[in-house]
């Protein structure tokens, strides 16, 4: 990842970044599991950086925690994070206490 790209990729309202002598550390605020705890952060070697594209550092912070909500409706399978705001509070509203 050349300059740039870091500078782009690091300029998105979602990440935090910091450094030190030999890392950076990311946190992406989008997912829940480093939003809820300031702590956690992905460590990145310095060095490596030079090796990596944005995508495969977005993969890396992401580190599989990024999952679409996909749901079936009507016998058709659709993903819920492309649906306005009035139809996710309708799928909301339709599960129950106790259920998933």
């Amino acid at each position: 990842m050349n300059l740039n790209e870091f500078e782009s990729f690091v300029s998105k309202e979602n990440i935090e970044w910091s450094e030190d002598d030999d890392h950076f550390y990311f946190r992406n605020l989008d997912l829940a599991w480093y939003s809820s705890d300031p702590t956690r952060a992905t460590k990145v070697i310095k060095t490596k950086m030079k090796e990596l594209s944005p995508e495969q550092l977005e993969e890396e912070i992401s580190k599989g925690l990024k999952v679409e909500h996909i749901t079936r409706v009507t016998g058709y399978f659709a993903r819920v994070n492309s649906w306005n705001p009035g139809k996710k509070a309708e799928l909301k509203d339709r599960y129950k206490e106790g259920r998933v």
